[in-house]
C-alpha cells in the first residue's frame, strides 16, 4: 500500500513539472518585443503627460505663495551666514549661495 501511495505521488510530481514547464511562454523575437514596448508606451504618454502637468501646477502654486518666497530667503540667507561662519570670504559665500539649489524633492530622486 505503501508503495502505491509514493508512486502516485511521484507520478502527481512529475506531471505538475511537466505542466509548469508546458506552461512557460517562449521569448519573444527583438521585433516583437519593441513593438509591444513602444506600445505600452504610446498608451503610457498621455498619463504620464497629466501627471508631469499636475505636479508642475502644484508647484506653481506653492511657488506663488508668500511664505514659500519667506522660506526660500530664510534658506539662502541662513546658507550665506553660515558660509562666513565657516571661514568663506563675503564673495564666496555669495558665490556659493547663488549656486546652491533650492531644496526640492526632484533633487531627493538624483
Amino acid at each position: 500500500m505503501r508503495g502505491i501511495g509514493y508512486a502516485v505521488l511521484v507520478a502527481l510530481f512529475v506531471a505538475n513539472a511537466s505542466a509548469q514547464e508546458a506552461v512557460k511562454p517562449k521569448p519573444l523575437p527583438a521585433e516583437e518585443m519593441k513593438q509591444a514596448m513602444e506600445a505600452s508606451m504610446g498608451a503610457m504618454a498621455p498619463m504620464m503627460a497629466r501627471v508631469a502637468e499636475l505636479t508642475l501646477q502644484a508647484q506653481l502654486n506653492v511657488a506663488e505663495n508668500p511664505e514659500t518666497a519667506r522660506k526660500i530667503a530664510a534658506f539662502k540667507r541662513n546658507l550665506f551666514d553660515a558660509l562666513q561662519k565657516q571661514g568663506f570670504s563675503r564673495d564666496e559665500a555669495f558665490s556659493i549661495m547663488l549656486a546652491t539649489q533650492l531644496p526640492s524633492t526632484a533633487s531627493v530622486n538624483k
